[in-house]
């Protein structure tokens, strides 16, 4: 691997990250892996650009150096942000399947049994035809999540860095929460987020933050639109800061006025959720085991109110179109995998109270020796004004 000044971790961190891909390439007897996902490009090099609506792949041989695929204008990120060598760029008139056959023709593996990720968002289904048509004599193999399984668990010094993105988390709720008051747009409580958020460090993050006032905040995943809030509103708040692509998710909910009796339940069952959840975590444990306590709590302490999501999902490395990696690993009926030390989650045991709003008391923790912990110092109630 070549030396540079611009990798988010140090070298010996993506070497030992390329040494645990290979040895799950040996084990399926795969000769080298196609990769698209910004997600792992990143992962495995420190590749990064919010451009990857173009063509753009990581090849890992099972021997010989890696080498990226990429629109020309990306290469200078390659040579600036990785530690990859070989790059093999496009000019926007070229055909990019074609290009990246070209450059797995150069580096002697048109024959070989070559891994692709077939359920990647940005490889779509005429760029796998046409680069199967390019390569005849190549055997191709879905190697779908062989990089995700990697990406699950996380190193310290990744979780460093959800610290870092925890920090500016909290700085975007500390404003939103404060913002709230009569007569206020969503449209300025989410620039105050997005300015406190931004000021203590954080980069763009994977989703906008998500601001629902008053009916709207019991629609799933509704963001602002410029409504006002009054009177007797709920708001329902969800940021999530990033540093260096990593991302820590909070909920919190904000009332404006006297606290109804359904919402204050709902607070009250959602705080018994987490701490359900939160006690039951530990490694070893069934993931659907945990969203099989949470959905007990709320079930029996908010009957009227819903729980119509998943309790929790994997979270770290975050781009467009979503902060989470729950195709990875969620915590919800089927997903059987046991927890492990340094998997986090954003933990979600909320509820939607139809004809108010949704509550949300939500933290991004880690999956400790013995137990868990939040990434947050933050308290964890509706907050009234």
């Amino acid at each position: 691997m070549q030396k540079t000044g611009g990798l988010v971790f140090p070298l010996a961190e993506y070497e030992g990250r390329i040494k645990k891909l290979r040895a799950a390439m040996e084990a399926r007897g795969m000769d080298a892996v196609i990769l698209t996902m910004p997600h792992d490009l990143f992962y495995l090099t420190g590749y990064q650009t919010p451009g990857y609506y173009w063509f753009q792949a990581l090849v890992v041989p099972r021997e010989s150096e890696p080498f990226m695929v990429t629109r020309l204008l990306e290469a200078s990120n390659i040579s600036a942000r990785t530690w990859i060598k070989r790059s093999r760029p496009y000019h926007d008139s070229d055909n990019p399947p074609q290009a990246l056959a070209d450059a797995i023709a150069e580096f002697e593996l048109a024959g070989a049994r070559l891994g692709y990720d077939r359920d990647a968002y940005f490889f779509r289904a005429f760029e796998q035809e046409a680069l199967k048509a390019a390569l005849p004599n190549a055997r191709f193999v879905n190697c779908s999540g062989i990089v995700e399984q990697l990406r699950v668990v996380k190193s310290d010094a990744e979780i460093a860095k959800m610290e870092q993105a925890a920090r500016a988390t909290e700085a975007g709720m500390r404003a939103g929460v404060e913002a709230v008051a009569v007569g206020v747009s969503e449209n300025e409580i989410a620039a105050r987020i997005y300015d406190a958020m931004l000021r203590a460090g954080s980069e763009w993050p994977a989703m906008a933050p998500f601001v629902a006032t008053g009916w709207r905040g019991a629609l799933g995943h509704a963001t602002w639109e410029r409504r006002i809030v009054e009177r007797q509103d709920y708001v329902f708040l969800e940021v999530a800061g990033c540093y260096n692509r990593y991302h820590a998710a909070m909920m919190r909910t904000v009332t404006v006025g006297d606290t109804p009796k359904p919402i204050a339940d709902g607070e009250k069952v959602c705080r018994e959720a987490m701490e359900a959840t939160m006690g039951a975590i530990r490694p070893g444990v069934p993931a659907s085991r945990i969203d099989e306590i949470a959905r007990g709590v709320i079930a029996q302490g908010a009957p009227n109110s819903q729980q119509a999501s998943r309790t929790g999902y994997s979270i770290g490395i975050g781009f467009p179109p979503d902060w989470g990696e729950g195709h990875i690993l969620s915590m919800v009926r089927g997903h059987d995998r046991p927890l492990e030390r340094n998997m986090t989650f954003h933990l979600i045991p909320w509820v939607q109270v139809p004809g108010y709003g949704g509550v949300g008391l939500t933290e991004t923790i880690v999956v400790t020796d013995t137990g868990c912990r939040s990434l947050f110092n933050f308290d964890r109630r509706v907050f009234r004004v």
